[in-house]
């Protein structure tokens, strides 16, 4: 009888452990990798592209985790690539080798997702790219941003539209950065334009890691072009429009973009002065606005003035808002914290306009992926600065101003 009465609590005890090990390893956090620049040349934009990222976690952590998962709660492991292909490598592969993550947001541009892919498909991690412009070379990694080609054709549709509000713009020279994704944005454009019977004077590298813009901008003085496309990064733009202020080059038309055009922290950086003068009647190309009508946007930017009072919140925190809502949502969906399931659900997502997981101006419409991993149904809004604002002036679907349009001449 004892036998038997030991042997029913034994029975009894390997069931409630058996419930306790479920309960814990179905509600386990998930490990999702933070690939960004921390350090290095693009720094500033990894870091709010962070804070994004970090509001997104904690506030689906406080409401209760993935609900598919019982309330698991995700983990975020945070990397720095140092603004470096190299370096976004070795951390690529530290992340899904030692630390196991299930999913790598992340990274930021186009040179260091080009240096991922490789990693990501030998792996099979899914990543997703903030601001890349390239076009996926594996199922395992995704991208948020517009295609070089795109921004291409956008420059040139802007230049069409522009001409048909009265600018007479015949001429234009492009400058651009020289990697992948710049000569792809000025080939496209030049073709575009080419076929609008616009003339290219010429398209001028920029190398990486420029110091000073006065020598480019010297040479599309001696050009005299009716309107210049300017194809830089934030710190690239910078340089540009304060050498173009030191040397008194208001003339003609500029467009450019992005964030060397219209990133939020980009008229604070520059000064009043100088940015009131170089900004306000330029085009801006941008992935994200403030005047948006996005009630995904809206909701990103109450949230984010309330966990970050002190930083402006730029459309590298808004990227970070976009891939962090998605892939919460594409976790969700999968139901598990298996790496190919959670890719293949982010891949698959669709999402109809309105979604509060969208919050990105350029997804005009509803959210989904083609089949080379590129987000369908984008399209480049245009902004333009008025006392250090920026308001979204086309398409005029989407504007919130009407442009401002000065004939240098």
């Amino acid at each position: 009888m004892i036998n038997g009465m030991r042997l029913a609590r034994i029975g009894a005890l390997a069931l409630l452990t058996g419930f306790m090990s479920i309960g814990p390893s179905f509600a386990k956090d998930i490990k999702i990798g933070v690939l960004m620049p921390r350090t290095g040349r693009y720094a500033e934009t990894g870091l709010s592209v962070g804070r994004g990222i970090e509001m997104v976690v904690k506030d689906i952590n406080a409401s209760g985790g993935i609900k598919s998962l019982g309330g698991a709660k995700i983990d975020l492991v945070v990397a720095d690539d140092g603004s470096d292909p190299t370096k976004a490598s070795l951390e690529a592969r530290r992340l899904m080798s030692e630390e196991k993550v299930s999913f790598v947001l992340g990274p930021y541009s186009t040179p260091e997702a080009q240096a991922f892919m490789p990693v990501a498909d030998r792996y099979q991690i899914g990543g997703v790219g903030l601001q890349t412009t390239l076009i996926p070379t594996t199922p395992y990694f995704s991208t948020i941003s517009i295609s070089a080609e795109g921004f291409g054709k956008g420059y040139a549709d802007l230049v069409h539209w522009l001409n048909g509000k009265g600018a007479k713009i015949g001429k234009v020279v492009i400058t651009y950065a020289n990697n992948d994704y710049g000569q792809v944005v000025s080939k496209t454009a030049t073709a575009a334009l080419t076929a609008q019977g616009v003339k290219v004077l010429e398209a001028i590298p920029v190398e990486p890691n420029v110091r000073d813009m006065t020598p480019i901008v010297l040479r599309v003085k001696s050009l005299a072009p009716d309107a210049v496309i300017s194809v830089v990064y934030f710190q690239d733009g910078v340089l540009l429009h304060k050498a173009r202020f030191n040397l008194g080059y208001a003339d003609p038309i500029w467009i450019g973009g992005s964030a060397g055009f219209s990133d939020d922290k980009l008229w604070e950086t520059l000064g009043a002065e100088v940015a009131q003068k170089t900004l306000t009647d330029s085009f801006g190309l941008a992935f994200y606005s403030a005047d948006g009508k996005l009630p995904g946007l809206k909701d990103a930017l109450a949230r984010g003035k309330a966990a970050f009072p002190d930083h402006i919140l730029d459309q590298s925190f808004m990227f970070g808002v976009q891939a962090a809502r998605m892939l919460v949502r594409a976790i969700d969906i999968a139901g598990v914290d298996d790496p190919v399931k959670i890719n293949t659900a982010f891949r698959g997502l669709k999402l109809k306009a309105g979604d509060p997981a969208i919050v990105l101006p350029i997804i005009s419409g509803d959210l989904s992926y083609n089949e080379n991993g590129t987000l369908a149904g984008t399209s480049p809004i245009f902004v333009q600065w008025k006392d250090g604002k920026k308001h979204i002036v086309y398409p005029e679907s989407v504007a919130s101003e009407p442009a401002v349009i000065q004939n240098h001449k």
